[in-house]
């Protein structure tokens, strides 16, 4: 019997093959170019194109004019490598498989997108600063060309260096016979909004105004990775005053990426992509600064690091401006790109995706979850040497949620802290249930308040997470 990578290789190939002959034959249907936006770290309630009250955003503002802003768009995953796997295949992680990024990958049963784009005759290039996104984990697959742009350290550039290596890209496309031009899927990632974040001096002046720099504030633009986490697991805490000065560079990033981005999709339109091209600026996940106790992304299914900006433009379908208020979620971009190239979804992909297109949309009910991240254990208890052993209990708890939009008396989201180490049987740690429209800073916890009514609706939604 052959062995089903194998047949999965095979089937890629014909279907390869098949698609490229349709796309270029004489007389073929041009399919749109389509444009994918990746703000890692990006989170909806700081952009002005959001209603923020900082101009952090005027570019995506002036964009969102000819698109369409979903205002109530969530993540089913917290952190990078399950949330990307999402965007890419219309599946949770449970389905798609890549739950940490390290020791685990997309299923090989998976195509993503790029795969099912290229098997259509496109040609999908990507550029991407986060690491996660490369052969170990699968999230390379389909792209032709994917320019890895990992940095590390206080790196103040990182869209800089993006679209340096977009321009060599399109020059380089210029010069190609035109013959051999094919319709395009680019995507983008940038890490200006994860830490450590590194904005000019020009766009922090902007946010802080008069107030100018602080001995807080140069706190904060040194804080990074291993400074969050400590202070998340109680090992090393940030001072208050730092903590909201990391507000402050947040915007700061956030303004420095919105101009960068309006000038990559400028470079993009004069030398590669079409006028009805399509074009989605996302976020995989969001942030925390402070909410909670929280900073960073990790081992939180608060809003905070849920609630993303999603914003499309798709000329002649979602180029009115308009604001949309259903809730929707991130993998609901996967089969949307698809009907927007033409294409179909392929069979049992995007099991837990619905397309944007519908009308009216009807709210989407949100299943999200953090999986335990015991393949960093061993390097965080490294890292923090001699810190004690309770620090680390997080390592071995999961988080499960779900968020509805409308229930019996409003939106309301339910979380559970599972507990699991070892080999051992996995328990209920704590519930914790929300009242997101009298209460949408997630501040009272009404299991913990213990009333009849609030715990009954809380078991409605309970049953409804691993559904």
């Amino acid at each position: 019997m052959i062995p089903r990578r194998l047949r999965r290789a095979a089937l890629l190939a014909v279907l390869a093959a098949a698609g490229a002959w349709v796309a270029l034959r004489p007389g073929a249907p041009t399919r749109r170019d389509i444009v994918l936006v990746v703000w890692d770290a990006g989170r909806a309630d700081r952009l002005s194109a959001y209603g923020y009250a900082k101009d952090t955003t005027p570019w995506l503002r002036s964009f969102a004019q000819g698109a369409v802003t979903f205002r109530r768009a969530f993540t089913p995953h917290p952190w990078s490598p399950a949330a990307h796997g999402a965007l890419l295949s219309g599946m949770r992680a449970r389905r798609h498989g890549l739950r940490q990024g390290v020791g685990d990958r997309v299923a090989e049963e998976v195509p993503l997108l790029a795969e099912t784009l290229r098997d259509a005759g496109y040609e999908t290039v990507g550029f991407v600063a986060n690491g996660f996104l490369s052969s170990e984990t699968g999230l390379d697959a389909g792209f032709e060309r994917l320019v890895p742009l990992h940095l590390e350290g206080p790196e103040s550039a990182r869209a800089d260096r993006v679209i340096a290596e977009v321009d060599a890209w399109l020059l380089e496309r210029r010069n190609a016979p035109p013959a051999d031009r094919r319709p395009l899927f680019v995507l983008v990632n940038f890490m200006d909004l994860h830490l450590p974040r590194r904005p000019p001096a020009e766009d922090l002046a902007a946010i802080a105004g008069a107030a100018g720099p602080s001995p807080a504030l140069e706190r904060a633009l040194e804080v990074d990775e291993r400074d969050a986490l400590a202070h998340v697991l109680g090992i090393e805490a940030i001072d208050p005053e730092t903590v909201a000065a990391m507000g402050t560079v947040y915007d700061a990033a956030a303004r420095h990426l919105d101009r960068r981005t309006g000038e990559l999709l400028d470079r993009l339109e004069a030398g590669a992509i079409g006028e009805d091209a399509v074009v989605a600026v996302v976020a995989d996940h969001g942030e925390h600064l402070g909410e909670h106790g929280f900073l960073g992304h990790e081992m939180s299914l608060y809003d905070p690091v849920l609630h993303v900006p999603m914003v499309l433009r798709w000329p002649g379908r979602f180029d009115d401006g308009r604001e949309e208020e259903a809730q929707v979620r991130l993998q609901d971009l996967h089969p949307t790109l698809l009907e927007a190239a033409g294409l179909p979804v392929p069979p049992d992909i995007a099991t837990d995706a619905a397309p944007l297109t519908e009308t009216p949309i009807r709210p989407r009910l949100l299943r999200a979850a953090f999986h335990r991240p015991t393949a960093y254990l061993d390097e965080a208890r490294v890292v923090f040497a001699g810190a004690p052993p309770e620090a680390f209990d997080r390592y071995q708890v999961s988080l499960h949620g779900v968020r509805e939009s409308e229930g019996a008396r409003g939106p309301f989201k339910f979380l559970i802290h599972v507990r699991k180490s070892g080999d051992g049987p996995a328990t209920t740690e704590c519930e914790e249930f929300y009242d997101l429209g009298a209460d949408p800073d997630e501040r009272e916890d009404l299991v913990e308040r213990g009333r009849e009514s609030d715990l009954e609706e809380g078991l409605r939604l309970w049953e409804l997470i691993e559904q």
